[in-house]
């Protein structure tokens, strides 16, 4: 079976192609008429829902095995962005952009030098498709709103270097980019699992390693395991997952904080995120520890660290490194907010009953207790919430101020943080006083998520989607919504995040058993015990 997404270059396809403004126009086609469409990973859509959408029922099922080329009708258009494109679409000017939104291939008409490497890389690994694939990507849905696409194409550019001179990071990008396109064929037979055992065992042997100060193998196990953490998560191997991110948590806690370089924290940054989201799955979530909140969060690196570290070492131009600046600079105190909440979500998790003992007196009276103090530590974070939060969140950011582009990502963004913030007010409660009425700060929760959520779904086009961070919000929003039009509604948007959700599907099937069991016992049903008895396995929210 030959892959469709390995065709020569598309250029002169995409020249073939209707104009960008007469797609826009039209209604919605069929799949093979909008297929060329460019979106994240560099994939055009729906091919890269093909890629992207991972089916969890056919993990936890019988696996239908499916020929690529016969699900597109017009192979000569379901390719990857030409490498040209995917740079343009780096571009500092475009890194702002609201990647969810219609990509407008015709905006960016000049192409800053140090963001037409693709080519140069890709040559570095002839024949190899799966470095390929990975070179010609752009953010995984997980860092969506988390990390500007500069600073992605600038790590990427980095793991690429590394992985020229580290056989174990490029089976890691290897076994990434195989499981990204075994898993929508449907056909396992894809996916080589060697390169995965080859990057697993190799990484396991700095174990012991102490790696107290900066050294290129410990950059190279952090690369490792950031992406073997990830592949575990969206294949659904919880036990593994957990493994891999102790492996992680041990390299970070015996190195000296200042000996991290800045894409070390950046990799440490992101393992955080895998573990936020693990640990809803059972994991510990050890980089969640209040402990850490300083180095993982205030020490997040700056823009003049990767300044010096990008491609070629050569600047953009003066208007490109305006915006990117501006677009750092008011996007990070929302990031470090976010990360927070990130900690939140850990401590709450780590008081259900999957965590700990739970029934007794004496366990309820503990758990009650460290609710008490979650609650209140909730309430001093969101008295420091970043100034411009209330405005970007009321809608506020407009030109003159800001240029269109970066207000309407800064709008989402913290739209998106912020209700992040509010599901864990929701969470809290339902692990913490699971049996009890809504308190008024959870009811008022519950508002401000919904109507968060309105207002980002209101300013999307017609084919784009949520972010993928919004997951976890619509679901503690529809375990708790009573009326029938809104939960329809939660579970449309979730749905409609297939694109960037791995699971979002199963977890639309969750929730719906969940309010089902809930209806008919009148009380809270606990998500993940609906995940065991029902799919017999729990997954993270990714």
């Amino acid at each position: 079976m030959e892959c469709v997404w390995n065709t020569p270059r598309r250029i002169a396809n995409m020249q073939s192609a209707a104009p960008l403004s007469d797609q826009r126009s039209r209604p919605p086609q069929s799949e093979a008429s909008n297929i060329w469409m460019s979106s994240d990973w560099g994939l055009s859509q729906p091919l890269f829902g093909l890629l992207q959408q991972f089916d969890y029922d056919d993990l936890m099922g019988s696996a239908n095995t499916q020929d690529w080329s016969q699900a597109i009708s017009d192979p000569s258009r379901g390719m990857l962005v030409d490498s040209l494109q995917a740079s343009q679409l780096e571009s500092p000017g475009q890194q702002s952009a609201d990647t969810t939104s219609s990509n407008d291939l015709g905006t960016v008409t000049e192409l800053p030098l140090p963001y037409s490497r693709v080519d140069d890389e890709t040559s570095h690994f002839p024949n190899d498709e799966l470095m390929e694939f990975f070179i010609q990507s752009v953010r995984p849905p997980i860092l969506e709103d988390v990390e500007a696409r500069k600073k992605w194409l600038i790590i990427r550019h980095a793991i690429v270097d590394m992985a020229r001179k580290s056989p174990m990071v490029k089976s890691a990008i290897s076994a990434f980019s195989s499981l990204l396109i075994a898993r929508k064929c449907n056909n396992d037979n894809l996916c080589d699992q060697a390169h995965y055992d080859k990057a697993s065992e190799e990484v396991a042997a700095f174990d012991s390693a102490t790696m107290a100060e900066y050294s290129p193998d410990r950059e190279h196990v952090l690369v490792v395991l950031f992406f073997l953490c990830y592949i575990d998560i969206l294949g659904v191997k919880m036990e593994t997952a957990h493994l891999n991110l102790k492996r992680a948590y041990n390299v970070f806690v015996r190195g000296q904080n200042t000996s991290f370089s800045a894409t070390e924290r950046q990799l440490l940054l992101w393992i955080r995120l895998l573990d936020g989201r693990a640990v809803s799955a059972g994991g510990e979530g050890m980089f969640l520890a209040d402990d850490n909140d300083a180095i993982l969060t205030e020490s997040s690196p700056s823009h003049n660290e990767y300044t010096i570290a990008s491609p070629d070492g050569q600047q953009a131009n003066d208007d490109d490194n305006v915006e990117d600046v501006l677009f750092q600079t008011l996007y990070q105190p929302g990031l470090v907010f976010y990360q927070k909440v990130q900690s939140f979500s850990g401590r709450i998790s780590k008081i259900d009953p999957w965590h700990r003992s739970r029934g007794t007196v004496e366990d309820e009276i503990e758990v009650v207790n460290i609710g008490a103090a979650i609650a209140s530590g909730l309430r001093t974070l969101y008295s420091q919430r970043p100034a411009l939060m209330d405005l970007a969140v009321a809608g506020k950011l407009t030109e003159p101020h800001v240029s269109a582009g970066l207000a309407s990502s800064i709008t989402r963004t913290f739209r998106t943080y912020l209700s992040n913030f509010y599901a864990c007010r929701v969470h809290l409660h339902r692990v913490a006083y699971k049996t009890l009425p809504l308190t008024k700060e959870a009811e008022d929760a519950l508002y401000q998520i919904r109507t968060l959520a309105h207002q980002i779904v209101g300013d999307l086009g017609f084919e784009d989607n949520l972010p993928v961070t919004m997951l976890w919000p619509l679901l503690m929003l529809g375990v708790e919504e009573a009326d029938e039009n809104e939960r329809a509604w939660i579970r449309e948007q979730i749905l409609r995040m297939e694109n960037v959700a791995g699971n979002a599907r199963l977890t639309t099937k969750v929730l719906a058993e969940v309010q089902a069991r809930q209806d008919a016992a009148k009380t809270r049903i606990d998500i993940r015990s609906v995940m065991q008895s029902v799919f017999n396995s729990c997954f993270a929210i990714v």
